[in-house]
């Protein structure tokens, strides 16, 4: 019997939430099928079966579960599946309009009162069913729904068996007016409601505030500050676009990540953290990359691995890899684990400069204000490194900055191995 554990995805990860079981105890699944959605503080992704067998489902959805927990268990045909760990019950708060329960004195007529109660189904157009129509939606693509105001009963699903899927909803909401309860109010008018509303953060949300305070609290911290041209860099990632194949998709991102990785491995204090009052120096060079998730509100960090050991093209393929695997809410193993430095660019904001957060235990990150769609000739890139004052110095820090620009000032260093 092979028994199924919630999965540690991420670094920062203690425990997740199966947010919908696609298969029910007792049903037959294959190696590579989908079993369940499950939620972490990073991502949503769909956890996969690793055997053929019967599912027995130990933990209901809605249930947190411990990393390295027992969830679910694959075993032969036959075998009895215990009782799935239930969500403790919560007080029933009506969302739609149902009829009163009859009294008791007078109870309803057999046939009538079975239609009367299932006249409010209709209204049901976001919790699963319309007109006594199940509607087949991901758990994503319902909050996306809920957020952009699309009635989920008037899409047709792209996904397996017409399920809906969240690009349905993205390509709905991007045609359509939204629902009244989201449509723009008169500029004369205020919004019916309390004056502050109180909104619930996500797990991610919630872990990203206690980790950035933490860093804020603990982690005493420098900036260094320095301005690089990339009239060179431009002009060489033109030639490799229009030249070199694979390279079509090379971004400034990219030369960077190469640039940091290099100088890390020359300046192996900068690749280090602070651990129980020592010193931890990292032999791996891997770059996490701070993005935004493709919908709502959060951070994700995919991480290039090995980044030192790579060409600028491996580089750039291996990034939009995990970039996308991440936002698609499908992270594989790794993805977002193993970051010894990072690197945040906002510049596609029309931002210029800006200092970043440390993410512990990495000792350093840098903030970069350029845009890969909009860097000329001419334009000055503005780099600012982050720095935990305990892992290492001024002194360190301003020579690992250096070594970055001279690398992005003479970018032909990039496509040398040992630069």
């Amino acid at each position: 019997m092979a028994e199924i554990n919630m999965p540690k995805l991420s670094d920062t990860m203690e425990e997740g939430t199966i947010v919908e079981w696609k298969k029910k105890s007792g049903d037959e699944v294959k190696t590579g099928e989908v079993l369940a959605e499950v939620e972490s503080d990073k991502a949503t992704f769909d956890l996969e079966a690793e055997a053929d067998g019967v599912l027995q489902i130990l933990v209901d959805q809605g249930v947190p579960a411990k990393i390295g927990a027992p969830i679910a268990r694959i075993g032969e045909a036959g075998a009895e599946a215990p009782a799935p760990k239930a969500k403790p019950k919560e007080p029933e708060t009506p969302t739609t309009v149902a009829a009163e329960p009859a009294p008791a004195q007078k109870p309803a007529p057999p046939r009538e009162a079975p239609k009367e109660k299932a006249a409010p189904a209709r209204q049901q157009t976001q919790d699963g069913q319309q007109d006594g129509r199940e509607i087949k939606a991901s758990p994503l693509a319902r909050r996306l729904a809920e957020e952009m105001g699309v009635d989920l009963a008037s899409l047709k699903g792209s996904g397996p068996e017409g399920r809906i899927v969240k690009e349905d909803v993205i390509a709905a909401g991007g045609s359509r007016p939204k629902s009244g309860r989201r449509r723009p109010m008169p500029t004369t008018e205020r919004a019916a409601g309390p004056d502050v509303e109180v909104v619930e953060p996500t797990r991610m949300q919630a872990t990203i505030a206690r980790r950035m305070a933490e860093s804020k609290s603990t982690v005493p911290e420098f900036q260094v500050t320095v301005e690089a041209r990339v009239d060179l860099a431009v002009s060489l990632r033109q030639q490799l676009k229009d030249s070199v194949p694979g390279a079509e998709k090379v971004t400034m991102t990219d030369f960077l990540v190469r640039a940091c990785a290099l100088a890390l491995r020359k300046f192996p204090e900068v690749n280090s953290s602070w651990v129980d009052g020592k010193f931890q120096r990292k032999r791996a060079v891997n770059i996490g990359l701070a993005v935004a998730p493709s919908q709502g509100m959060g951070l994700l960090v995919p991480v290039v691995h090995d980044a030192d050991i790579k060409d600028l093209i491996q580089i750039s393929i291996e990034s939009r890899q995990v970039i996308e695997r991440a936002r698609s809410g499908r992270p594989g193993e790794g993805d977002l684990t193993g970051a010894t430095f990072s690197i945040s660019n906002l510049g596609m904001f029309g931002v210029d400069e800006f200092t970043a957060i440390i993410n512990p235990p990495e000792a350093a990150i840098l903030a970069v204000g350029v845009e890969d769609g909009r860097i000329v000739p001419g334009k000055v890139m503005r780099m600012t490194l982050s720095v935990d004052h305990r892992v290492f110095y001024g002194a360190t820090a301003a020579q690992f900055m250096a070594e970055v620009k001279r690398l992005i000032e003479n970018p032909v260093t990039l496509l040398v191995s040992g630069s």
